[in-house]
């Protein structure tokens, strides 16, 4: 099960352009949090004894010139010269510049290292975030023609690029600059579509999936706008407007279906969305999606509003096949 789980943005540079990939999603697991705090921990503690090496070194050197002095010599009255004292001084001066160093690095890095516990529930769930990061930097090849940055960084304006250092240069930092403006843009964007597809279904438009073959081809578009007038007489349908067209999955040769589309007040499409199920007909000539308020982007082409009856056509726009179909039943019902 997922324990924690972090989008960025996947990029591609090519000849000094950046290309956006698209989103991704990685996650961790608690043992994978476990290992980051482990190795946390490990390393602090190298740090810790590596610095701790350091200062014995440190030392030898600052030792070294009075022990040459003393027992490195052939002379038998071996004794420090003021050169050799002052040298010996100013590498012990240094020397405890050092340790002092060491000595606060240390007690922090001890301070950290005791903190860190991998099975704490707390630090599980604070160190999730940087986890995610170390597990990236791990199992994927960061290098300068891929990198990822976190989508939460580029909706704040500021992108973190995990593969890449800062650019010292003018020139790279004016490329740096660019394509931190484009990831914002992308992050905004992306922010805005995702808001739009969640936008509550009462707020959507009425989409009745049709199935082509079932209206029997020919002018399905015709068929298809009789077959929804049948249902809904044009008194039902006041001040609503129709829209209509093959799905987005049809055109992309997935399914063989065509839309239409009803839009206008939350309540009025309640009503009508319930007598267009009630209808028996209807049913029959419907596609897999069905009836449903739906918010997706279906390429669906203006056909008219309804007003006093009759449907409407756009401004400047002749009668569509659907809005015949329409006309065509409601004249008759007249």
């Amino acid at each position: 099960m997922t324990f924690y789980e972090r989008e960025f943005i996947e990029i591609k540079r090519e000849n000094a352009k950046m290309e956006i990939i698209g989103t991704m999603k990685c996650s961790v697991e608690q043992e994978d949090v476990r290992r980051y705090l482990a190795s946390r921990k490990l390393k602090e503690k190298l740090c810790l004894g590596a610095f701790g090496v350091w200062i014995v070194l440190v030392w030898l050197l600052a030792a070294f010139p009075a022990v040459a002095a003393l027992f490195l010599t052939n002379n038998p009255n071996p004794r420090l010269g003021g050169g050799t004292l002052a040298l010996t001084v100013i590498f012990a001066l240094i020397a405890i510049i050092w340790t002092l160093g060491y000595v606060r690095s240390a007690s922090a890095s001890r301070q950290i290292i005791s903190q860190i516990n991998p099975d704490s529930p707390e630090q599980l769930r604070a160190a999730a975030p940087d986890a995610v990061v170390w597990k990236q930097n791990r199992q994927w090849e960061l290098c300068h023609a891929h990198d990822l940055v976190p989508l939460e960084s580029a909706l704040k304006g500021h992108p973190v690029f995990l593969g890449s250092q800062r650019p010292t240069d003018d020139t790279k930092r004016f490329l740096r600059q660019f394509e931190e403006k484009k990831l914002v843009e992308y992050a905004a964007s992306l922010k805005q579509s995702r808001a739009k597809a969640a936008a509550p279904a009462s707020n959507a438009p009425l989409l009745v999936y049709l199935d082509i073959d079932r209206l029997g081809g020919g002018f399905y578009g015709l068929a298809a706008g009789q077959a929804v007038a049948r249902a809904l007489s044009a008194d039902e349908m006041e001040g609503i407007a129709i829209s209509s067209g093959d799905s987005a999955a049809t055109l992309a040769g997935s399914a063989n279906e065509y839309v239409i589309g009803l839009s206008g007040e939350a309540s009025h499409l309640d009503r009508i969305e319930a007598r267009l199920r009630s209808d028996a007909a209807l049913g029959e000539l419907l596609s897999r999606p069905g009836i449903r308020r739906s918010n997706a982007n279906e390429p669906l082409v203006a056909d008219g509003m309804v007003r006093e009856g009759e449907l409407i056509n756009p401004p400047g726009h002749g009668t569509s096949f659907c809005a015949a179909g329409f006309k065509d039943i409601w004249k008759k019902q007249k």
